[in-house]
């Protein structure tokens, strides 16, 4: 397994567990007060820096993992260290971006739109987060996908 592959098992695991979070705790101070005096932009800081150390520890964690099941069931060293890139994993790359592009420019139009309504910033950011967070685990799961059953 490529770092690639394993960058992508971490983030299926990291977005919708950074996105739940965030929006609970930001949902839960709406229901009490008005949207406009939420503080929902140090949440959102916190939540996209956490899925970006969320996905590195992941990486790490799964290398650490794979490296003790080889020990453990003597699979050769040379079967865990192979994990270069190669023009496959790049392809796979590629293949799951343009899938995922289509939540980027829904979100992108989703936001320009309640801009237009005057919506408050909360909304617009929450919506082009959201669209994120969906076009990225979209993208990992199209990618998982073509690692284990090809384009």
């Amino acid at each position: 397994m490529t770092v690639e592959e394993r960058s992508v098992w971490a983030m299926l695991v990291v977005i919708p567990t950074a996105m739940t979070v965030y929006f609970s705790v930001v949902l839960s101070r709406a229901a009490s007060m008005p949207i406009e005096e939420v503080s929902w932009v140090v949440p959102l800081l916190w939540t996209i820096g956490a899925t970006i150390l969320g996905i590195i520890a992941g990486v790490i964690v799964i290398t650490i993992g794979m490296a003790i099941r080889a020990e453990i069931t003597g699979e050769g060293k040379e079967d865990i260290e192979d994990d270069r890139s190669d023009v496959r994993d790049k392809e796979i790359e590629r293949y799951g971006e343009a899938r995922a592009q289509h939540f980027t420019s829904i979100g992108a139009t989703a936001a320009i739109v309640l801009a237009m309504c005057g919506a408050h910033q909360f909304w617009i950011a929450s919506a082009l987060l959201l669209a994120g967070a969906l076009g990225g685990f979209y993208g990992g799961i199209i990618r998982i996908l073509a690692y284990r059953r090809g384009f």
